[in-house]
């Protein structure tokens, strides 16, 4: 890879939604650390998945206005509250989701929010072409789209990954200090009826309503493709595209005993708090 960037590689598996959501922080909140100390830590790529499934809501939703309880507890579905923003999703265990952690002025993602968010993007378009899927990034006039539903994938925003018009990977970012968080779902497969088991219609739609219409405005590999394919290959597949998307050396790694001493205690103190997931979190200077 000659002189390119070493960046941290993180292979997570399958986890529950709360350990999920608590290890993005905690390797945010220790990376946020080491480089406010000069340290120079690597930035991070993390894929992982979700097992049992689980519903995230963005940190700004109002999940009593949003979330169907008796629907998830009928599916078994866990639920729980992103630290970044957007709208909710189901992650289903066949689903394949990354995470960035890297300083706002990292070579190759440089810039405000918008422009490392386009440049993160295109990686996740090489990623879909090594699976043979030819999409395209929507276009910047999207930013101020407004979705009619709940749901994340109900509308493309800016530079959000599309195929023919409907969005096949839905990405939120955070920043904090001077180091950022994203955090993107590939969707692997949907179920619509299962989304909208766990999510309810928005006022001026009933479900069938909303079923068609965010049906209509999202895509997955597997209907891309006409087949199921097997989570190693695409999260191998997007390995490959954030390699060469940024330019960097990806280098295997695992979770240190600090990065997991913390997201132990996220999970108790948030993620796995029922008093915290319901509390919307309002935005603030450095969360956006």
């Amino acid at each position: 890879m000659g002189n390119k960037n070493n960046w941290r590689l993180i292979r997570s598996g399958h986890n529950s939604g709360a350990w999920n959501m608590a290890l993005d922080e905690a390797l945010l909140e220790n990376y946020l650390a080491q480089h406010q100390n000069n340290e120079k830590p690597l930035p991070i790529i993390r894929f992982y998945s979700w097992q049992p499934a689980c519903l995230s809501l963005g940190y700004a939703q109002r999940a009593e206005r949003e979330v169907d309880f008796d629907g998830c507890k009928a599916l078994a579905l866990d639920w729980v509250r992103r630290p970044t923003g957007g709208r909710a999703i189901l992650h289903e265990s066949s689903e394949l989701t990354y995470s960035v952690i890297a300083a706002g002025d990292e070579p190759g993602i440089a810039g405000g929010i918008l422009e490392s968010y386009r440049r993160i993007s295109n990686a996740l378009l090489i990623g879909l072409k090594n699976l043979g899927i030819e999409a395209s990034l929507a276009g910047k006039e999207n930013a101020k789209v407004v979705a009619n539903t709940a749901a994340c994938f109900d509308a493309p925003s800016a530079y959000e990954v599309t195929y023919q018009g409907r969005k096949v990977i839905g990405s939120a970012q955070a920043r904090r200090g001077d180091s950022m968080l994203q955090q993107g779902t590939i969707l692997v497969s949907v179920d619509m009826e299962r989304l909208f088991t766990a999510l309810k219609p928005p006022p001026r739609l009933n479900r069938t309503e909303a079923i068609e219409q965010v049906g209509a405005r999202l895509i997955s590999i597997s209907q891309i493709l006409g087949s199921e394919i097997a989570f190693e290959e695409i999260e191998k597949a997007f390995i490959s595209g954030f390699a060469k998307g940024l330019e960097v050396n990806l280098l295997e790694d695992t979770v240190t005993s600090s990065e997991s001493e913390l997201a132990t205690r996220l999970v108790t103190e948030k993620y796995n708090n029922l008093t915290w997931n319901m509390t919307r979190q309002r935005p603030s200077p450095i969360f956006h």
